[in-house]
């Protein structure tokens, strides 16, 4: 089977950091190779996610090769509110819908796949674009395993416990930006660093176990995993 080659626009460095750093060498194993790139100029630290800029940068790597694979790496709430699909969860919920994170995920790939393939139909973006957005946040991941969580950021475990306890899944860890998962690491350690940290608790956790923790982001790589077998 030929290796596959996958270029992931990602929205900040902390994201660049995990999947050039930790995710990308497990990966390698199964011969799928994974490559970050940051959205906008260097230095640029994320922030609001506009979809008319995603699209464009989109479209550059559809281009590029006729041979490769392009996803995404987006929080949830920092996706504005034009991007596909948004304002029809943003109803639902409005509505009284009692929605599961995956489901809000899910029904904004949907539409921004749906979005890509209409504007770049004839780069076979309908099989080369599998997008994936992070619910909520790249740091909910980390609260896959409370004891390293709680080693490596040096907060007290029975906190951490608490917020997991709270939410069950860590992926529904929180879509408001003032208690999302890097805002409760920094109010709980105000010493918590996103990039560094973020790697250094990923890579002990390992992505095995996150994996089996967040439905969601183990779907995603499942998704690239299938597509060695075409």
């Amino acid at each position: 089977m030929n290796n596959i080659e996958i270029y992931i626009i990602v929205e900040g460095q902390t994201e660049q950091s995990f999947v050039r750093d930790v995710l990308a060498p497990q990966m390698a194993t199964q011969g799928i190779y994974l490559y970050s790139a940051l959205i906008g100029k260097p230095g640029h630290k994320g922030g609001n996610i506009r979809f008319d800029r995603v699209k464009n940068e989109i479209g550059h790597f559809l281009k590029q090769r006729d041979d490769t694979y392009i996803s995404t790496m987006f929080d949830y709430f920092r996706i504005d509110s034009m991007w596909p699909g948004k304002k029809e969860v943003d109803q639902q919920i409005r509505n009284g819908a009692t929605l599961t994170a995956s489901h809000k995920a899910e029904w904004l790939e949907v539409a921004t796949h749906e979005a890509i393939v209409k504007t770049f139909s004839q780069f076979d973006s309908e099989n080369r674009f599998i997008p994936y957005i992070e619910m909520h946040e790249f740091e909910a991941l980390l609260f896959s395993d409370a004891n390293i969580l709680a080693e490596k950021s040096k907060i007290d475990i029975l906190q951490i416990l608490k917020i997991i306890e709270e939410y069950k899944n860590p992926e529904e860890i929180n879509d408001d930006p003032l208690k999302s998962p890097a805002k409760r690491l920094k109010t709980l350690n105000s010493q918590y660093r996103k990039v560094v940290m973020g790697k250094v608790i990923a890579e002990a956790i390992g992505i095995p176990g996150i994996r089996k923790q967040c439905a969601h982001f183990n779907n995603w790589l499942t998704q690239f995993e299938k597509l060695k077998k075409l």
